[in-house]
């Protein structure tokens, strides 16, 4: 996604308005005519045309609303939140930020995510659906396993002290196929969601051998069979991976 490189956006919370999509251009001049040559009774063929056209403009539109996006997801990541999150990681030695470079989700699963919330949510619009994709923006922290506990919980403090709002925290250490903590947060300024991860490095590694059957499962063209299989693949997996001493009394949020 940092290769796709774009205009800044107008408006100075990094939204986009349908406005501001760009005038003219191949869609619009596609456009049906009025001197289309059909005879008067030819409604439908007209019909036809018009639903194309309006396709076509809508696909023009939703190309350029997801680039502004992922320029706008971009420079919130790259002024706001990975500057506090490496501030945090300083205030600690003993853990550190893993997978740093992946902490921008790619441009294209971005983008499906996004088309997926706006199909589902109508009057959501792209303009805001990039606000609510959960990991558009993420970063783990691993942690020693005798850390772990007291630093998860410093570190919640300490994203909150940025000025960042929790949104919600799941505990899965007692989940049978997936070891961890994961957080939702927001950033005042936007309302731009993003994702923090908390492993030892025993459950991190679980995690990134398990990513290919979680990816799996989610397809529901998965063949149930399969699926069983993925899932006991994955309880293998995450049975070899310790609990640090106090993990599970982590509460959950809210």
């Amino acid at each position: 996604m940092r290769n796709d490189q774009g205009d800044e956006p107008d408006d100075a919370d990094g939204r986009l308005h349908r406005a501001d999509a760009p005038e003219g251009g191949e869609a619009e001049q596609a456009g049906p005519e009025r001197g289309d040559g059909l005879a008067p009774g030819d409604g439908a063929v007209r019909a036809a045309r018009v639903i194309a056209y309006r396709e076509k403009v809508e696909a023009v539109y939703r190309a350029y609303a997801i680039d502004q996006g992922c320029v706008a997801v971009e420079k919130i990541e790259t002024d706001t939140v990975t500057p506090a999150m490496l501030r945090i990681e300083a205030e600690d030695q003993s853990r550190r930020l893993v997978g740093f470079e992946n902490r921008l989700k790619g441009k294209d699963r971005l983008a499906e995510k996004v088309t997926r919330a706006v199909d589902e949510q109508p009057d959501l619009g792209y303009d805001n659906a990039f606000a609510v994709v959960k990991d558009a923006i993420r970063y783990t922290f691993q942690y020693p396993d005798e850390r772990y506990t007291a630093g998860v919980q410093a570190d919640i403090e300490l994203l909150m002290e940025e000025g960042f709002e929790r949104v919600d925290c799941r505990n899965t250490w007692e989940s049978q196929v997936y070891k961890g903590i994961n957080s939702r947060w927001q950033v005042p300024e936007n309302s731009q969601l993003f994702e923090v991860q908390f492993h030892t490095e025993a459950s991190y590694q679980a995690k990134q051998e398990t990513h290919a059957a979680y990816e799996r499962l989610r397809d529901p063209a998965t063949p149930k069979d399969e699926q069983e299989r993925l899932v006991e693949y994955q309880r293998a997996v995450n049975a070899r991976v310790p609990t640090p001493p106090g993990a599970t009394d982590i509460p959950d949020h809210p």
